[in-house]
């Protein structure tokens, strides 16, 4: 028989953890980490409503943390099976796993100060990053539309999600007592016509579909005028002599606005002023984009044979350390600054 079972973002939109069993086998179909209050997540993410070492395989629809979060507390916990994902998302996961630890050792560390000056017992990271390593040692990459074997009676196809770079969809076929099942998993699903990703692909073989719903209510607004938009927010803060700061994510909204940046300047619509990229970990992401212009549109393709790197041009600067940094305070004239979305 085969069984379905909603560990996570259920009547909630993060900690993604779907566990498919048949025949004894156990899939685990994404391993996101409860994002929210302390005193709401921690004890959720820390204690799993299965036992972990009994899971025989996990598969990532992507890298973003509510996906693929708690995975390091998962191997910590017993899991010792094979990790599959796209390719772009084993080298995303690598990079968002560690600096989810690093936040965790600095949070707990924050805590255990206060814990300490009232005299209670100090708590432990979920994990930290000596717990990434043997994490990455699971990880397996596969490219996008080939079947592979996941358990016995288990196979998978990894199909572009559009969401992120390297997400997919993920689409199993089960055997049980003689027939096939067909399930699919969208993980998180991207909208049509962004910069960079492909749009989604159809999925047409499913016969059982779990898929994500956060904006299932909502009309998204045209992305054509993007451009223009930002075009005209620049140009207007220039003539006033100011500083554009933009909060960006570090995982694709950041690389989605320096190559839109890249293609204003190419075409002469905004003044040629430094650019800052102010984020170690938008540094990391954006050069595991440039390892996979497989994941990349059509039209981005066409902008990389043209200038051999979408997310490079002049007065573009990656600054990483924090002298570097602090030295954007002292900077007078018009600048753009794309900085991390906690730090503007």
């Amino acid at each position: 028989m085969i069984t379905l079972g909603f560990h996570g973002a259920a009547r909630t939109v993060t900690g993604s953890r779907h566990l498919v069993s048949v025949n004894g086998q156990k899939v685990l179909l994404d391993c996101g980490l409860y994002q929210g209050r302390r005193a709401d997540t921690y004890e959720r993410n820390l204690n799993f409503s299965f036992i972990p070492e009994e899971v025989d395989a996990l598969l990532l629809s992507h890298s973003h943390i509510d996906h693929i979060g708690n995975t390091p507390n998962l191997v910590k916990q017993g899991f010792k099976g094979d990790i599959h994902a796209t390719l772009a998302t084993v080298d995303l996961a690598s990079v968002m796993l560690l600096d989810a630890a690093h936040i965790q050792e600095s949070d707990i560390k924050f805590v255990n100060k206060i814990r300490q000056r009232k005299g209670m017992p100090p708590m432990e990271p979920l994990y930290d990053s000596d717990d990434i390593p043997p994490v990455t040692e699971l990880l397996t990459g596969h490219n996008y539309n080939h079947w592979f074997t996941v358990t016995k009676d288990i196979k998978a196809i990894l199909r572009d999600a559009g969401h992120v770079l390297g997400s997919a969809t993920i689409t199993l076929k089960i055997k049980d007592n003689g027939r096939e099942l067909s399930l699919c998993y969208t993980g998180d699903l991207g909208r049509k016509n962004l910069p960079i990703t492909r749009d989604p692909q159809i999925v047409d073989d499913a016969e059982v579909l779990i898929i994500e719903s956060t904006y299932g209510n909502r009309l998204h607004s045209d992305n054509g005028n993007v451009k223009e938009k930002l075009a005209a927010i620049i140009n207007k803060t220039i003539a006033r002599n100011g500083k554009i700061f933009i909060p960006a994510f570090a995982l694709e909204r950041t690389q989605e606005i320096v190559y839109t940046l890249h293609q204003l300047k190419l075409e002469k619509r905004i003044p040629d002023i430094p650019v800052y990229v102010d984020s170690p970990l938008a540094i990391d992401v954006t050069n595991v984009f440039r390892l996979h212009p497989e994941c990349f549109d059509k039209e981005t393709n066409e902008f990389l044979r043209k200038t051999a790197d979408p997310f490079g041009f002049s007065k573009l600067s990656y600054t990483r350390s924090a002298e570097e940094s602090m030295a954007l305070n002292d900077i007078k004239q018009p600048v753009i600054i794309l900085a991390g979305s906690g730090m503007v």
